[in-house]
């Protein structure tokens, strides 16, 4: 899953505090470029199943999520679902 984030500050801020949460390890990246509609964004990315504790870890520490999506494969080419 990847966690759309502005700054790659606010990204890591979120990272550690999933992390120390939920206890899935977590990743700051470079948003994918099939995401990024301009600029450069980071990403979260983590585990799909820690979708309801990323937006409570979010809305708790007042980091804003531009938006949620889910990549999976079709035919060999990933494909993302948003989430929200």
């Amino acid at each position: 899953m990847y966690i759309l984030i502005g700054s790659v500050t606010t990204a890591t801020r979120l990272k550690k505090a999933a992390e120390k949460i939920i206890g899935f390890p977590a990743y700051v990246v470079h948003t994918p470029s099939a995401l990024n509609q301009g600029g450069c964004s980071y990403s979260v990315r983590v585990d799909d199943r820690a979708l309801n504790e990323i937006r409570k870890i979010a809305g708790d520490n007042e980091i804003p999520i531009r938006r949620i999506y889910i990549e999976r494969t079709v035919n060999g080419e990933r494909v993302y679902d948003v989430v929200s």
